[in-house]
């Protein structure tokens, strides 16, 4: 895995040197093991190298070969053997190349046509002096990320913000709108980043730039274009689920470095788990495995449904397999606010989730500790293979399929705390009626509240209006009321505008990358191409992953039907903060920026209003988790921001 940037000059300026190798050196972090450039008069590409697959050894970016084409890519190809059968390369030679340089020989082959082929995350830049144009594109769901700037006089791009900062004339400003954006949590628009003019490729695209400038940005790949797949039995379904899962763990499993696992001993974590396990006993090889847990004796009260410790689900998948070995890292014990600093330092963009950022971090570097440098996952897998099927219930009662709706809603209600008319609003109704008679039901149940987004986010009212956030959320898709719809699974594979961001400051500061089976792009095919109800077969929720594991997953785990909470500690550790959070929220209010974006009243009101129990309840998880500690972490970013321009 990489970071790439580059320069095209449309004048008759040339590319500097000594610029690129600015470039490189702020990219360094991202790729410690090897740096290199390339210029001519008007292209210059960097690129820097984090070894983690055994061909990353072969790797020399910027590859330079027949006539003039360049390339500098982030990217890993988990699919190799079919790129090279598919191209038709030649087999012998093209097993010891780097995938870096498998790319190359197949996009000679295909050119634009190679980008749906690949399997796994890349990121990739070409310039072609034949057509004097450079195409950018980004794998299917991005994973990996690669931004752009452009002037009349040149066209850059970088991984990274700083990479793109490095060159000598592209400022850094904060894009006002898009930062309100991102305190409103809508990050439904791929395309624009929290800086004035510096914009992301979206993910499943390519971007070309012409040499007189112009440039053009075109979908190569979308949920639309699954086809349909039907089978003869619910045993047929499940199986093919195994299978690909299956194909997609071992295949993510080519690393230069010993792999382990995060087990929180969900459905999905524990089905990759499990494949992995019975991967590496093939080999005679032990499988370490990753976990979070509150402190021991943590009794608070927690929401309906829900479980604090994973223990138990964490031990028998490890009694299960027989090959693997347990870490237990302490949510307690790290330190949620001291991650902050240096996540958005190394992202150069404020951090979402903070009370996150400890544990999740102290995970990695405790699997780096073990050389355990990929770790796999199963956070897609919500969306693919243990979707729960409820959001397409109203599109059967759209379509008049009652009987089916009706069922599916008796179900639902059976399934969860929902009385039947809380029930069957949330599944047929809500889904079903106009947005504009969805926010004027809620401003008649909520009128002194300004906006749905005000529950949760720290950001001053009056800027958020000033910033239009709600037309814009409309006019992106983003519904801040949280309903159910139709098309809610394929919004959420790519809900996350700055996904690729996170995982590359993740993978720099840690050294470590996380792998995910359940978005790999063969397996999200076949998850949105089997019929919807696959996911509801004989009555119960997430029926598939269950099915398709049976067998190789505890049926502890997989008859489990209540939901992890993620660090159910964290406001005990927010609590021993309270003083420390008061003193700095006083500080953070002498910057401009901060003043005129946060809400820091509120913030100062929920400290002296600290409550004494309640915080499972979801008001209570709102105001702190989400409002205080997300208010904290962005008025740091602003201070910095501010103070380093």
């Amino acid at each position: 895995m990489s970071a790439i940037a580059g320069i095209v000059r449309f004048d008759d300026g040339p590319v500097k040197k000594r610029e690129l190798e600015r470039v490189a050196a702020a990219l360094k972090q991202f790729g410690p093991d090897r740096s290199g450039i390339a210029l001519d008069h008007r292209v210059g590409f960097a690129h820097s190298l984090m070894r983690m697959t055994p061909e990353d050894s072969f790797d020399r970016q910027p590859l330079s070969l027949n006539g003039g084409i360049m390339l500098v890519a982030d990217l890993r190809i988990d699919n190799r053997d079919e790129i090279i059968r598919r191209f038709t390369l030649d087999c012998h030679e093209a097993r010891d190349w780097s995938d870096s340089r498998l790319l190359m020989g197949a996009w000679e082959m295909a050119g634009d046509d190679v980008w749906r082929h690949i399997r796994g995350p890349f990121a990739a830049a070409i310039w072609d002096p034949r057509r004097r144009s450079l195409t950018l594109a980004r794998d299917h769901l991005g994973l990996n990320v690669v931004m752009w700037f452009k002037t009349e006089r040149f066209f850059a791009f970088s991984s990274m913000p700083g990479g793109l900062f490095a060159f000598d004339a592209i400022p850094r400003a904060i894009c006002e709108e898009k930062f309100a954006d991102f305190m409103v949590l809508n990050h439904a628009e791929h395309a624009t980043t929290i800086y004035k003019d510096i914009y992301r490729v979206p993910p499943g695209h390519v971007l070309q730039v012409a040499h007189d400038g112009d440039v053009r940005c075109r979908e190569y790949w979308s949920i639309a274009q699954v086809p349909e797949i039907r089978l003869g039995s619910d045993e047929d379904y499940a199986e093919g689920l195994r299978d690909r899962l299956d194909m997609a763990v071992r295949r993510q499993m080519r690393s230069a470095h010993p792999v382990g696992s995060l087990l929180s001993g969900g459905l999905d974590s524990s089905s990759v788990t499990m494949l992995a396990a019975r991967a590496l006993h093939a080999k005679n090889q032990r499988l370490v495995a990753f976990s979070a847990v509150p402190r021991e004796g943590y009794a608070h009260d927690l929401p309906p449904g829900s479980f604090a410790d994973p223990r138990p689900f964490v031990e028998a998948v490890q009694q299960h397999a027989g090959n693997i070995d347990i870490e237990y890292v302490c949510t307690g014990d790290c330190d949620d606010f001291a991650e902050i600093d240096r996540f958005f330092l190394t992202m150069t963009a404020p951090v979402r989730n903070p009370c996150t950022a400890g544990w999740s971090n102290a995970l990695l570097r405790r699997a780096f500790d073990q050389r355990r440098r990929v770790v796999l996952g199963g956070l897609f897998g919500n969306y693919t293979v243990s979707w729960d099927g409820w959001s397409q219930s109203a599109g059967h009662l759209r379509r008049g399929k009652l009987l089916r709706a009706y069922r599916q809603w008796r179900q639902f209600y059976r399934s969860t705390p929902f009385s039947r008319w809380v029930a069957f609003r949330k599944l047929l109704l809500e889904p079903s009626v106009p947005s504009w008679a969805a926010v004027w039901a809620d401003r008649k149940r909520r009128p002194r509240r300004i906006a749905p987004w005000q529950d949760h986010a720290p950001i001053r009212p009056a800027f958020a209006m000033a910033m239009n956030v709600d037309q814009r959320a409309r006019r992106n898709g983003h519904d801040f009321l949280y309903r159910m719809h139709p098309r809610e699974r394929e919004i959420s594979l790519t809900q996350i505008d700055y996904f690729g961001d996170w995982n590359a400051a993740e993978k720099a500061l840690t050294g470590v990358e996380v792998r995910d089976p359940t978005a790999d792009i063969d397996v999200v095919s076949y998850c949105f191409g089997i019929p919807p109800q696959q996911y509801l077969v004989g009555g119960i929720d997430r029926s598939l992953i269950r099915r398709a594991m049976w067998g190789i997953v505890p049926e502890q785990v997989l008859t489990n039907r209540r939901t992890g909470m993620q660090s159910a500690d964290w406001h005990e550790k927010l609590e021993l903060r309270r003083s420390v959070l008061a003193a700095e929220i006083s500080q953070l209010a002498q910057s401009k920026l901060v003043q005129k974006i946060i809400d820091v009243p509120r913030l100062e009101a929920a400290l002296s209003g600290w409550p004494k129990s309640g915080w499972h309840t979801a008001e209570i998880f709102r105001e702190y988790n989400l409002a205080l500690s997300r208010g904290v972490s962005a008025a740091r970013f602003l201070r910095w921001f501010e103070s380093s321009n």
